[in-house]
């Protein structure tokens, strides 16, 4: 048996049960080479306190460089090493590692090499790294590649992100384009990229970038297509556009030629800079203008079954009489005859769903088609997986805000603008109680962690139904900036989300990155006249309780009115409706004319906490705005005379009335107003099962079918009571009181 050089007595463990198991078998598999690893903590277990571990290096100051370490095979012929983008590999499957597209290098190294350092990679990226060891003997005996798994097989791969890129001066601007053009105004002043600097560390502009006579030297500017569209024509004058002093005196260059309803990325650079991730200056991405045409209808075609992620095994999943939708927006997203803010219409009382994450970097409008509405057809239903399992993992999915980057996509994604109307979502087989499993990890919109920056005009959903998004509703996470101008959620239900089990665990129905001080979702956040009923979650709303140097320029403003709160979060103590600790200062925060609601079966022995608000500090100025008024709740389960068991919102400790004075309705209506009457008065069928259906034991589901029970009775006590006088709460349950 041949010596393997190992540094640790684990690794040999490791290496042979992976190498030798199957020694039994076929003489080829025998005779391989030992399979060699890359040094992680998986095969060592000694983290950051091994020097030799593969990991991201600093060189010149700049960090996206990598240095590589495996472990040597006595008397091999070398190793073969490759690395790749980790979208395009991330699956585990051979045939993404062995597409020559999908690969950046693939590079031989003598025996005696067991390290090398990789300089000059794309920042904030992610990549993957696999290598083999190779035989004297010829192809038939290398080793297995060591680096094909997914990235659920931790022992099986090596991944590493690098750095952040130091701060970027912001030479260039765009105008809005037209559908062939667009103005890109460019001004290499030094003084002016200082003072419109806001991030809170030092710019360093003149360490980083060439400065003469005041100026950032910059020399030509580039405009290539995006990977959305690769074959988007560019016209040979701007390919590789030689800058003027004339363009510098006029202030813009005006780029003509381009191709309607396509993207664009535009780069200034500095050929003096051989590097060149480090020649160009900031990025833009530019999709040209195109004409929305009538809305699209996707006729229903039921899709009887469908693959596993291996592409072998049929999945049955004809009960649902489903259509797949998946195609029809990937085509969406690369196909220039159709412009961002296409509508797109589903049929009443069908049924669709996504088999695969959907990534959303292209704006449009999804929607029942408004007849069948009218026609009492009913909504379309759209499942976001959750019609299978692989292995004992429920196989779901979620929309996801912007997409992963390919090579030297580090810009902002500008998407103009995304709805959803008259839908019902739902994940049939996601886990919502408390069981075997931890619950299914589905949200109905996430982000990738290493998913570029997003700036998002509108964001809407109205007249919508969510059922079983049990980890959150919406969630951005990763260090790139994320701007939603607009976001307004309006006459929606939510139901079945979150899980059961003693911490109602889960993320927030919304929750920031809590990483990038410059991102703001919530600049202008509306969340009106919708249900939350029973659904245990962290919070409504949370930037994830972290303390960042916000720059003056990102102030939250969010609105939470005429909405119904039925048991909202109420598992464990310590939930919030507002989990905002740290709040920019400047914010403006509305709770108006909501409904709050404790209850439950006579014989469900849940506990019913309720929490209002978490906030600690105001930053920046210190100051901020409250419209906080009229909001009401039953009369039962009150905790020192309020349904808030704790963090009340007119708390005096980490809540709004630490800051009373600044209620513009005065502190007193910082208080929710209890109403004489009860759910049960109030109410048909308020209080949540927590049974299954026709057993008599003690079975707990905490699931309803719908909420179509849930309206307010129509009796002299509700007409005279102050919740219907006043219109609080979400107006739909009202609707049968004449």
């Amino acid at each position: 048996m041949k010596k393997i050089f190992l540094y640790i007595t684990t690794a040999l463990a490791i290496i042979s049960f992976n190498s030798c198991s199957d020694k039994d078998s076929i003489t080829e598999e025998a005779d391989r080479e030992f399979m060699t690893m890359f040094r992680t903590d998986d095969n060592t277990g000694r983290g950051d306190n091994d020097p030799y571990r593969c990991q991201v290096i600093t060189v010149n100051g700049h960090n996206n460089s990598v240095h590589l370490y495996w472990y040597g095979v006595d008397d091999c012929a070398g190793y073969e090493l490759k690395w790749a983008l980790q979208p395009a590999v991330s699956s585990g499957l051979a045939s993404d590692w062995e597409n020559p597209d999908n690969i950046i290098k693939d590079t031989i190294v003598s025996p005696d090499c067991l390290d090398m350092v990789i300089n000059n990679m794309e920042y904030s990226t992610d990549y993957r790294f696999a290598i083999r060891t190779l035989s004297k003997k010829g192809e038939g005996y290398h080793s297995k590649w060591y680096g094909y798994g997914s990235g659920r097989q931790w022992a099986e791969y090596c991944g590493l992100t690098t750095g952040n890129r130091y701060p970027v001066p912001e030479i260039i601007t765009q105008s809005a384009p037209t559908k062939t053009s667009v103005r890109i105004y460019i001004n290499p002043s030094y003084e002016d990229a200082v003072n419109n600097y806001t991030e809170s560390v030092p710019n360093e502009f003149d360490k980083n970038f060439e400065v003469k006579d005041g100026k950032f030297v910059m020399q030509k500017l580039t405009v290539k297509p995006s990977s959305e569209n690769p074959n988007a024509p560019v016209p040979d004058e701007f390919a590789n556009y030689k800058l003027s002093e004339a363009d510098f005196e006029r202030g813009y260059i005006d780029i003509e030629g381009l191709q309607e309803s396509s993207v664009y990325i535009i780069n200034v650079e500095n050929t003096n800079i051989p590097v060149a991730v480090d020649a160009v200056y900031n990025t833009l991405s530019v999709r040209t203008d195109g004409e929305v045409g009538d809305p699209i209808l996707i006729t229903h075609e039921v899709t009887p079954n469908d693959t596993l992620s291996d592409g072998t095994t049929l999945v049955d999943i004809s009960s649902y009489n489903a259509m797949r939708l998946d195609e029809v927006f990937t085509d969406y997203i690369h196909n220039n005859k159709l412009a961002e803010g296409t509508i797109f219409e589903l049929e009443g009382g069908k049924a669709y769903y996504f088999k695969n994450n959907m990534s959303l970097s292209k704006g449009f409008t999804l929607r029942t088609r408004p007849e069948d509405i009218a026609a009492g057809k009913g909504r379309a239903k759209v499942y976001l997986g959750g019609l299978w399992k692989e292995g004992t993992t429920v196989k779901s999915n979620n929309f996801m805000f912007g997409r992963q980057p390919l090579s030297g996509e580090n810009y902002t994604l500008f998407v103009k603008s995304l709805e959803f109307e008259n839908i019902d979502f739902d994940c049939p087989l996601a886990e919502h109680f408390n069981g075997t499993s931890n619950g299914t990890g589905n949200y109905f919109i996430n982000m990738y962690s290493n998913g570029m920056a997003v700036t998002l005009q509108s964001f809407t959903v109205k007249d919508c139904s969510f059922r079983r998004m049990i980890r959150g509703f919406i969630r951005v996470q990763g260090s790139k900036v994320k701007q939603f101008e607009h976001v307004l959620v309006e006459g929606c239900d939510f139901y079945d989300c979150g899980y059961y089990d003693n911490n109602g665990r889960g993320y927030a129905w919304v929750a920031g990155d809590g990483a990038q001080p410059k991102s703001n979702i919530f600049k202008d956040m509306v969340f009106r006249n919708n249900t939350f009923y029973d659904s245990p979650r962290t919070c409504m709303i949370t930037d994830n309780g972290k303390d960042l140097d916000w720059p003056t320029s990102v102030t939250y403003n969010i609105t939470i009115e005429n909405n119904t709160f039925v048991n909202f979060s109420t598992c464990s103590s310590g939930r919030q409706i507002i989990d905002l600790r740290y709040l920019p200062g400047g914010s403006k925060i509305s709770i108006k004319n909501n409904l709050f609601i404790l209850t439950k079966q006579s014989d469900d022995d849940r506990y019913l906490y309720q929490g209002g608000a978490d906030i600690r500090t105001i930053n920046g100025s210190g100051e901020a705005s409250w419209d906080i008024s009229n909001n009401w709740s039953t009369n039962t389960f009150l905790t020192s005379g309020q349904i808030f068991t704790g963090n009340a919102f007119n708390a005096t400790k980490n809540s709004f009335g630490k800051w009373a004075e600044w209620n513009v309705a005065g502190a007193s209506e910082l208080e929710v107003h209890v109403d004489n009457i009860s759910p049960e008065d109030l109410m048909t069928s308020p209080n949540p099962p927590h049974k299954q259906s026709g057993t008599t034991g003690s079975i707990d589901t905490h699931t309803i079918d719908n909420l179509n029970g849930l309206y307010f009775k129509n009796t002299s006590t509700v007409k005279n009571s102050k919740i219907y006088q006043l219109g609080i709460g979400a107006s739909k349950w009202r609707e049968s009181v004449k």
